[in-house]
């Protein structure tokens, strides 16, 4: 048999490095939204909270309702959607529309990547699924890391609707490669009951918990990054190049993330992670107004943000075990869940007192979810690899089932 990488692979990967760089690109031109269609930046960033919600909210329900069907067809079908979204807020002459087509495509989106990970993974051998899942996996890791830079750099040149008008198009390219693939088995149905009865375990409710809070605290201040480091950056050129530092930071704590956690410990490497991430966000009016300071403070905010669900994945892998495969999918909703609460209160704190408010909330809720992590959660010995990642979300809402 040869070891060879079937292509549609790498355009699998475009659909998860256009899903996650629409995910989170509004935040690298909030005030060119903000300014165009004459809304506060507060108002703007709820422009995130609507994607992040809609992802959270019916991830679930998409892998129960298209259960019967083949996932090459959910596949188009979710990047269909994703595209119809983007084109929609890109044409968008008012709040109202941009918002609309926000919605719309976080239902395309919460289709696609939840299958897209599966996908790859039968299309390979067994002994391949690892490279095939790092492949697709990897989409979403240069998203953060390249993505989101450039389409913030492109919104400074060509306006924020052009950068929607680039991703619509890295959908439609992902969209030829889910055309291209072979009819693959139906995911199998599953009752959204059974998809949530990991809920019931209190130890379970506990972990995403402390997901939720983290989440929440970093995107209190992330999702208006712009207005944060406006008077540093002024838009454009230095802010692209500040999100790709953060992006090279994120890169840098994922790949360190799941060596460690095998070594230490998942509850040593989540309260390094977030009690990092948290005084690195409470010295926020230090470093914003210094182009070199901003620069060093969102490296290390990369490296400790995506550092943290490494070890949360692991734990809650451990205990799927005990309360069923779907156990770990929810992850992925609190994830997204945390972007949406983060994006609603950082807006109400920007409009009320200013971008710089951000910090304390966000120090707060990251401290609660490392008192919460040291005072529940056990000190497991290291019991084998953190298989999963957060440069993996999509993953996170996939089971072998799915």
């Amino acid at each position: 048999m040869k070891n060879t990488t079937p292509p549609v692979l790498w355009l699998l990967a475009v659909g998860a490095f256009a899903i996650g760089t629409d995910a989170f690109v509004i935040a690298g031109v909030l005030p060119e939204i903000a300014d165009d269609l004459r809304v506060s930046p507060g108002a703007a960033g709820q422009l995130i909270t609507v994607f992040s919600l809609t992802y959270a909210l019916f991830a679930p329900v998409s892998a129960t309702i298209t259960g019967s069907l083949s996932r090459r067809t959910v596949l188009a079908y979710g990047l269909g959607v994703f595209i119809v979204g983007n084109v929609v807020s890109a044409l968008g002459d008012s709040y109202a529309w941009v918002a609309a087509g926000r919605f719309v495509a976080a239902l395309g989106a919460a289709s696609y990547t939840p299958q897209a990970s599966a996908a790859a993974a039968s299309l390979v051998p067994e002994e391949r699924r690892g490279r095939a899942l790092g492949i697709v996996i990897g989409g979403l890791t240069v998203a953060t890391a390249l993505g989101v830079p450039i389409g913030t750099w492109i919104g400074g040149l060509a306006g924020w609707r052009a950068t929607l008008w680039a991703v619509a198009a890295l959908g439609a390219v992902a969209l030829l490669g889910a055309l291209m693939l072979p009819r693959l088995a139906p995911a199998g149905r599953h009752p959204l009951a059974e998809r949530l009865s990991g809920l019931r375990n209190p130890a379970v409710l506990i972990t995403l918990s402390v997901t939720l809070l983290a989440v929440t605290s970093e995107h209190v201040v992330y999702t208006y990054i712009g207005p944060v480091l406006q008077d540093t950056t002024h838009g454009g050129r230095a802010l692209s190049v500040l999100l790709f530092v953060f992006g090279v930071g994120a890169v840098a704590g994922n790949a360190v993330a799941g060596i460690a956690t095998d070594r230490l410990g998942n509850r040593a490497v989540l309260l390094l992670a977030v009690g990092g991430m948290a005084v690195d966000l409470a010295l926020l009016p230090l470093w914003s107004g210094s182009l070199i300071g901003a620069g060093v403070a969102l490296f290390v905010w990369g490296a400790t943000g995506w550092m943290y669900l490494v070890p949360q994945q692991h734990r809650l892998l451990s205990l799927s075990e005990a309360s069923g495969p779907f156990t770990v999918a929810l992850n992925s909703s609190a994830l997204y869940l945390g972007i949406a609460i983060g994006g609603a209160v950082g807006g109400l704190l920007v409009n009320a007192w200013g971008p710089e408010s951000t910090a304390v909330p966000a120090f707060v809720l990251a401290a609660v979810a490392v008192a919460v992590a040291a005072l529940t959660y056990g000190r497991p010995t290291p019991t084998g690899p953190a298989r999963e990642t957060r440069s993996d979300p999509a993953r996170q809402g996939v089971s072998d089932d799915d």
